[in-house]
């Protein structure tokens, strides 16, 4: 991946919407360019999908929550990300150091679909010794763009200008 590849990356991730013109415009490549790019990038797992991003207030999706989960053995944790892969209320889940096994993120829509999940759908797995639930109240940020750094190592922002 190249100086431009990198710009091409940032300016689509604060907005997938641009035009293969105006990337090539904003990088000096022709669009035709710019289109080789993008689908070599597609190809190589840098970009790994396109989607949207709602606000969930607006869907109904007024609740966000981070669930810890402990196992009783590691041997059970593919299991349950199996299970948990079939839940689309489960926006993330990561593996993490500290107390608990995994993190959680999750986004119902009320307090009820909540304890469902919770109670019904997670802490009933067996080998899940125990969960943790923080409720978020306020999201003052909420970005998925990723920092892109330049072959010497300085991030971007993700319209593709340096940061200072």
């Amino acid at each position: 991946m190249d100086p431009i590849d990198r710009r091409i990356l940032g300016l689509l991730q604060n907005d997938a919407r641009l035009t293969q013109a105006e990337i090539g415009r904003r990088v000096g490549l022709s669009a035709p360019a710019v289109n080789e790019r993008i689908r070599r990038l597609e190809r190589s797992g840098c970009i790994r999908r396109w989607t949207v991003l709602l606000d969930d207030h607006k869907v109904g999706a007024d609740i966000t929550a981070f669930v810890e989960v402990l196992f009783e053995s590691p041997a059970l944790e593919r299991e349950f990300v199996k299970l948990i892969s079939g839940l689309p209320e489960v926006q993330e889940c990561h593996f993490v150091t500290g107390e608990f096994s995994c993190l959680l993120k999750l986004k119902v829509s009320d307090r009820q679909r909540l304890r469902e999940l919770l109670l019904d759908r997670i802490n009933s797995v067996v080998g899940v010794r125990q969960t943790r639930t923080c409720i978020v109240l306020e999201t003052p940020k909420e970005d998925p763009a990723i920092p892109i750094p330049e072959a010497g190592g300085t991030a971007r922002r993700t319209d593709g200008r340096r940061k200072p």
